[in-house]
């Protein structure tokens, strides 16, 4: 005899959202409102979704209600913990760029010095907006309209479609950005690694950066078919300069920011240290520079008395801890 086939009663809510174990959390909401790129996502939530939803949003977010969220480019994807047992899906979608649009950035980021400086040295400029502009793009969305946020969940939401799950995970994303910046050019569609290894290979064309390059650019034969030769048969001659240099010519200038390896290298590893080491740097750097580039002395190529204005610039700047960052 078939036995009656009752309707199966529907999960009921509970009071509280149920517990998540290892969940992803934010521990305030301070760390992201710190910082600039913080600021700017934030600054979405804030326009779009209500304050109830932003309130519970981040209750939400400090508890760990996250279960996953994962970074792609054009989305944040995310299972949010509420209610039910089961999860709710929510996304938040903005345009990443294609790979055209990437090349025209890079290229153009690869003839502004000031820019790949701060970016081969792992800063992202407060200004790095100012690049995409010319370009008819922007990196960080300008709007709340520019991203679109979307949950699986039957509660209320606002006109452009928040609810407080959807704030849960863009407060985590937020707090990503407070963390590392770099998380938006993800969102965009382009790995951190790819854009620095594009940037390095443009920068060492000739001709690359906007300075003035060598005029001769001999073939350099492949690194496979260069036989090496023991140290010992290169120790007569290691440090003579190979042939064909003489049709090398440069015209040194100074660089359009200063000490730009030490920037890359950042500050002294040497913790505790109170001896000024990168000011040091920066003075032997200073000194030498403008004595190559005196008419006189980079015509002779003499090197007498570099010494003493070394050890002069060094007492000059004993207190020195590191150099200031000329924006200009």
């Amino acid at each position: 005899m078939q036995q009656p086939q009752f309707p199966r009663k529907p999960p009921e809510k509970t009071k509280h959202p149920r517990r998540v174990r290892a969940g992803v959390k934010v521990p305030s909401n301070e760390r992201a409102s710190e910082s600039w790129a913080g600021q700017r996502w934030l600054r979405l939530i804030e326009a779009g979704a209500t304050p109830d939803d932003q309130a519970e949003g981040l209750e939400y977010a400090r508890l760990g209600q996250t279960r996953t969220l994962k970074i792609e480019p054009g989305k944040v994807a995310a299972l949010v913990q509420g209610r039910l047992p089961k999860a709710y899906r929510v996304a938040i979608e903005m345009d990443s760029f294609d790979v055209p649009s990437w090349d025209r950035v890079i290229n153009e980021m690869a003839q502004q010095a000031r820019y790949t400086a701060k970016l081969l040295s792992g800063e992202l400029p407060t200004t790095i907006d100012e690049l995409f502009a010319p370009l008819g793009l922007h990196l960080f969305p300008l709007t709340e309209k520019d991203v679109t946020p979307s949950c699986t969940c039957d509660e209320p939401k606002s006109e452009l479609g928040w609810c407080k799950h959807s704030v849960c995970a863009a407060l985590i994303v937020a707090d990503r950005l407070a963390q590392d910046p770099w998380t938006i050019f993800s969102l965009r569609g382009i790995d951190r690694d790819d854009l620095i290894e594009q940037l390095r290979h443009l920068r060492l064309l000739p001709g690359s950066g906007g300075g003035s390059a060598p005029v001769y650019s001999p073939h350099i034969e492949s690194v496979e078919i260069i036989a090496a030769k023991p140290l010992q048969e290169c120790l007569d001659h290691f440090w003579d300069p190979a042939a064909g240099l003489e049709h090398l010519h440069l015209a040194p200038e100074k660089p359009d920011v200063s000490h730009p390896l030490l920037r890359r290298l950042g500050q002294s590893p040497f913790e505790g240290s109170k001896f000024p080491l990168v000011g040091l740097l920066a003075t032997c750097y200073d000194v030498i520079s403008d004595r190559i580039l005196t008419d006189e002395h980079a015509n002779e190529g003499s090197d007498d008395g570099i010494e003493d204005e070394l050890l002069e610039g060094v007492e000059a700047d004993e207190s020195i801890e590191g150099f200031e960052d000329d924006e200009s």
